[in-house]
Protein backbone atom coordinates (compact mmCIF):
# COMPACT_ATOMS: atom_id res chain seq x y z
CA UNK A 1 0.00 0.00 0.00
CA UNK A 2 1.34 3.28 -1.12
CA UNK A 3 1.43 6.24 1.21
CA UNK A 4 0.30 9.90 0.69
CA UNK A 5 4.19 11.13 0.58
CA UNK A 6 4.78 8.79 -1.92
CA UNK A 7 1.88 9.19 -4.07
CA UNK A 8 2.86 13.14 -3.73
CA UNK A 9 6.33 12.67 -4.67
CA UNK A 10 5.35 10.99 -7.52
CA UNK A 11 2.57 13.80 -8.45
CA UNK A 12 5.31 16.32 -8.25
CA UNK A 13 8.23 14.26 -10.11
CA UNK A 14 5.45 14.96 -12.97
CA UNK A 15 5.17 18.62 -12.71
CA UNK A 16 5.04 21.93 -10.65
CA UNK A 17 1.87 22.76 -8.80
CA UNK A 18 0.67 24.39 -5.38
CA UNK A 19 -0.40 22.83 -2.20
CA UNK A 20 -4.19 23.69 -3.09
CA UNK A 21 -3.46 21.53 -6.36
CA UNK A 22 -2.22 18.85 -3.98
CA UNK A 23 -4.60 19.44 -1.22
CA UNK A 24 -7.24 18.87 -3.85
CA UNK A 25 -5.50 15.63 -5.99
CA UNK A 26 -5.04 13.73 -2.45
CA UNK A 27 -7.87 14.78 -0.75
CA UNK A 28 -5.86 16.19 2.06
CA UNK A 29 -6.41 19.64 4.51
CA UNK A 30 -3.95 22.11 2.76
CA UNK A 31 -2.29 22.93 5.91
CA UNK A 32 -1.52 18.80 6.16
CA UNK A 33 0.22 19.16 2.79
CA UNK A 34 2.48 22.06 4.12
CA UNK A 35 3.44 19.28 6.77
CA UNK A 36 3.95 16.55 4.36
CA UNK A 37 6.38 19.02 2.51
CA UNK A 38 8.57 19.29 5.13
CA UNK A 39 9.19 15.75 5.16
CA UNK A 40 9.72 14.95 1.51
CA UNK A 41 11.86 18.20 1.50
CA UNK A 42 14.10 15.90 3.88
CA UNK A 43 13.70 12.31 2.63
CA UNK A 44 14.05 13.24 -1.07
CA UNK A 45 18.09 14.09 -0.48
CA UNK A 46 18.62 10.31 -0.07
CA UNK A 47 17.39 9.83 -3.15
CA UNK A 48 19.59 12.29 -4.65
CA UNK A 49 16.48 14.34 -5.36
CA UNK A 50 15.36 17.82 -4.43
CA UNK A 51 11.85 19.71 -3.55
CA UNK A 52 11.98 22.63 -5.38
CA UNK A 53 10.20 25.45 -4.64
CA UNK A 54 9.22 27.97 -7.01
CA UNK A 55 8.77 30.93 -4.95
CA UNK A 56 6.07 33.05 -4.39
CA UNK A 57 4.72 36.39 -5.96
CA UNK A 58 2.84 39.52 -5.16
CA UNK A 59 0.36 40.04 -7.24
CA UNK A 60 0.19 43.89 -6.87
CA UNK A 61 4.05 45.05 -7.17
CA UNK A 62 5.66 41.55 -8.57
CA UNK A 63 7.81 41.23 -5.18
CA UNK A 64 9.46 37.74 -5.55
CA UNK A 65 9.85 36.11 -1.88
CA UNK A 66 13.08 34.28 -2.81
CA UNK A 67 14.87 34.31 0.40
CA UNK A 68 11.60 32.08 2.22
CA UNK A 69 12.61 29.19 4.01
CA UNK A 70 9.00 28.29 4.88
CA UNK A 71 6.98 25.99 2.56
CA UNK A 72 3.28 28.04 3.60
CA UNK A 73 2.00 30.49 1.13
CA UNK A 74 3.08 34.66 3.12
CA UNK A 75 0.24 36.46 4.52
CA UNK A 76 1.25 40.00 3.23
CA UNK A 77 4.14 41.45 0.67
CA UNK A 78 7.03 43.22 2.43
CA UNK A 79 7.07 45.79 -0.24
CA UNK A 80 3.13 46.79 -0.85
CA UNK A 81 1.93 45.40 1.95
CA UNK A 82 -0.59 43.77 -0.57
CA UNK A 83 -1.93 40.62 0.19
CA UNK A 84 -3.00 39.22 -3.13
CA UNK A 85 -0.17 37.33 -3.49
CA UNK A 86 0.90 33.34 -5.93
CA UNK A 87 0.92 30.44 -3.89
CA UNK A 88 3.98 28.78 -4.32
CA UNK A 89 4.72 26.21 -6.43
CA UNK A 90 6.51 23.04 -6.24
CA UNK A 91 8.02 20.40 -7.85
CA UNK A 92 10.52 17.36 -7.96
CA UNK A 93 13.43 17.23 -9.71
Amino acid sequence: MRTIRQDMIDILARGEYTARDLSQMLRLREKDVYDHLVHISRSLSSRKLKLTVVPARCLHCSYVFESRNRFTKPGRCPRCRGEHIEDPRYRVE
